[in-house]
């Protein structure tokens, strides 16, 4: 009764898998696959039905059923011939419709004209019977060959034979990994069902116990169905040397030190009875020493096998990390490609900046490449829309996205003789292209490294935007090719504003770095004449890496503004984009604000900055207008958490924002400069121009602390002078 049940089982989950994947995957190869899928079902439940008649004794009934089942079988067998010959390109013409029509003909006059029975029997297992075949020679050694020999011949060895050395031709001439890895796949489905057909019946044939072993065939067609959906579902290559380091991993770390132990015991077992102490001392003397050899054993593989290593993520990021972007341009570029030389033992390293204006040129070649790209083509469009900053030469032919650009997607990997590429991007913005090129070791490019270089993207993004500020000088306004990220670049970007223009206000704002190179920013975006955006903000850490985080987001708001017109949707793309591309652990406390002129309004949206002043003319007085406010870069989603406030500007009001620099800042007793400082700053210089009011806080800082500033500080001051009426 279990092989009746085991081959309904077999049917149910192969008809539930063939809906899913047909509701899952709308791909035309996926049709052939589910056709194959169906058949094997249908022979398992015939082969379910012939069992449970055996045990009734009904041989025409169970021959009936068993005809049928053999015709699902061949049926099965020309169109897995058919799926490897048509292979990747399932498209039906004349030549496969007769290849269809003339063996299943054949398949039908066997088993209606020239078959003669097939029962079940728990002393024989299936036995099939035909009539015999009147040849006109014999052959030596052979009493008889019927008809069921020629249909074993033809389904089971010759189509399935045909669909494999097509495959391997294939196989051959196969440029693209990946594809000859889901040819490999197919190849193997055939030989899985070869042997477990073979293994079966020579079991049930030797060993009258299992005789009915050979009724689990079908065990054989679910495992080819579980092949041919592997293959047609890889779309990613795997490193083949990478999986045998993997299992020689779990042979030296599990099974080598087991089995030593187990010769062990068996070799010290005589000691058992007759001196138990011994044989407990000297078996637990020989396991030390079998960890032992085991332990160096594994270390020195390890050491030989680096380059194999293919769980290297938290060694890259480590790296990357690592990474100091003081020193000299030249000496940063170096590290950066020996970091993923060694690490990920790629034999080139090709780094292309947009020099100038939609095309893409060498900032940095390890084979001395010499190549312009254009921007302005239908590869790199393709990728902005598809969202794809990772592709690999092994997905062209595999991945369906890529199908209008095949070609044009081919010769960018060939002309820059790579296998991998990263997309550097802001927004929609392409600003450089790192190539990778193939991997020293011979292994592909692997779903662990696609995953790896998602994951890292961030770190990708500031090389490239480093490197774009350093080889293009127009960018970061200096004539000197040999520069640092300098206090004289720095403030060269912070100039980078839309100064406020309208009649109504008066802004001034000041941002000075404690040590030279910091993270602070002030920036004011000009949408209209009438409503503008205003940022201020604090990005963590110091030094060149708190400042290359600033001029990569000082520069993002605005690719982002040119992409939405929704004031809370900016802040939700400028926290994504902090969460998931620039480094771990990244951070921006501030405040986005878009004063409307028209309206005399400010919306704005507290992003964790410590204090947003207001001084209202009509009661004299300063409040904190700031409320609750979440630091950006913590989580992927604030849509939920940061919330748009909004207050209404009348004549004489005052809107004063600093950074925590100006708060906390200490003296030399330990106090805090404090809030009321700065509320009583505003009171006494409310008349001056906003430009001497921001510097003022400035100075009384300085004053306050008597030394240098630790942290550095940022203020913007607006004052509305004149309200105009509609």
């Amino acid at each position: 009764m279990i092989f009746v049940i085991l081959n309904i089982l077999f049917a149910v989950i192969l008809i539930w898998f063939t809906m899913m994947i047909d509701v899952k995957t709308d791909e035309e190869k996926i049709r052939p696959l589910i056709n194959i899928t169906l058949f094997v079902s249908v022979v398992a439940l015939f082969n379910a039905a012939s069992v449970m008649i055996s045990f009734f004794n009904n041989t025409k009934i169970s021959s009936v059923i068993g005809t049928l089942m053999l015709l699902m079988g061949a049926m099965l067998s020309v169109n897995y011939a058919l799926y490897c010959l048509m292979y990747p390109k399932f498209k039906s013409n004349f030549l496969t419709i007769a290849f269809q029509v003339i063996f299943i003909g054949c398949a039908v006059y066997i088993l209606f004209f020239q078959f003669d029975s097939l029962i079940v029997t728990s002393e024989n297992g299936i036995v099939i019977t035909g009539k015999p075949m009147d040849l006109p020679i014999t052959i030596e050694g052979v009493s008889q060959i019927t008809w069921m020999d020629l249909y074993y011949v033809i389904y089971i060895a010759l189509l399935p034979l045909i669909g494999v050395l097509s495959l391997l031709v294939k196989m051959a001439t196969g440029t693209q990994i990946v594809y000859r890895q889901q040819t490999l796949f197919t190849i193997l489905s055939a030989v899985i069902v070869w042997g477990i057909f073979g293994l079966l019946f020579w079991v049930s044939k030797s060993y009258p116990a299992f005789a009915m072993y050979d009724t689990l065939f079908t065990a054989g067609l679910v495992l080819m169905v579980l092949m041919l959906y592997k293959s047609v579902t890889l779309s990613e290559s795997f490193d083949v040397k990478s999986v045998l380091v993997s299992l020689g991993k779990f042979f030296y770390t599990f099974l080598f030190e087991a089995i030593l132990a187990g010769v062990l015991f068996a070799l010290l077992l005589p000691l058992r009875q007759e001196q138990p102490v011994q044989f407990v001392l000297f078996y637990l003397l020989g396991v030390l020493v079998i960890l032992l050899i085991g332990y160096n054993l594994a270390k020195f593989l390890r050491g030989r096998n680096k380059n194999y290593d293919s769980k290297y993520s938290r060694r890259l990021e480590e790296k990357l990390a690592s990474i100091d972007y003081e020193d000299s341009s030249d000496v940063v570029t170096q590290n950066v490609v020996d970091i993923l030389q060694e690490t990920l033992d790629v034999s080139s390293v090709e780094i292309l900046i947009e020099l100038k204006e939609r095309f893409l040129s060498v900032a940095y070649s390890s084979t001395g490449l010499e190549v312009e790209l254009p921007l302005d083509t239908n590869t790199f469009d393709l990728l902005l829309n598809a969202n794809r900053s990772v592709v690999f030469k092994s997905h062209i032919e595999s991945d369906h996205i890529y199908q209008g650009v095949q070609n044009e997607l081919t010769g960018l990997f060939e002309k820059t003789k790579s296998e991998a590429l990263i997309l550097l991007r802001e927004g929609r913005h392409i600003f450089g292209v790192l190539f990778l090129g193939a991997k020293r070791n011979g292994g592909a490019y692997s779903d662990y490294d696609f995953d790896t270089f998602q994951n890292l993207y961030s770190y990708f993004f500031v090389i490239g935007y480093y490197m774009k500020n350093i080889a293009n000088e127009s960018v970061v306004g200096t004539v000197i090719r040999e520069l640092q990220m300098s206090g004289q670049i720095i403030q060269s970007i912070q100039e980078n504003i839309d100064i406020i223009n309208n009649p109504k206000v008066d802004v001034g704002y000041i941002s000075v770095s404690a040590h030279n190179l910091g993270g602070e920013f002030v920036d004011f975006i000009r949408l209209t004449d009438e409503r503008y955006i205003m940022v201020i903000g604090d990005v963590s850490g110091k030094g060149i890496n708190a400042s290359m985080s600033m001029v990569i987001l000082k520069s993002l708001i605005r690719t982002f503004l040119s992409e939405t017109k929704d004031f809370k949707e900016l802040v939700q793309k400028v926290n994504y984009f902090i969460r998931m591309n620039l480094p771990k652990g990244t951070f921006l406390a501030g405040l986005f604000a878009l004063v409307d002129f028209k309206e005399n309004t400010m919306y704005y949206i507290n992003c964790g900055v410590p204090a947003l002043f207001m001084y209202n003319q009509a009661y004299n007085n300063v409040i904190e207008i700031q409320g609750d406010g979440r630091i950006l870069g913590f989580v992927k989603d604030v849509s939920k958490i940061v919330k748009v406030k909004k207050v209404k500007l009348n004549p004489g009001d005052i809107i004063v924002a600093c950074t925590d620099g100006l708060i906390d800042s200490e003296s030399l007793r330990g106090e805090p400069f404090g809030k009321d400082r700065v509320q009583k700053s505003i009171h006494e210089n409310m008349a001056y121009p906003a430009d001497k009011m921001a510097k003022f806080l400035h100075s009384e800082l300085l004053e306050f602390t008597s030394k240098e500033l630790e942290d550095d500080l940022s203020v913007i001051a607006v004052k509305y002078l004149k309200n105009v009426k509609a």
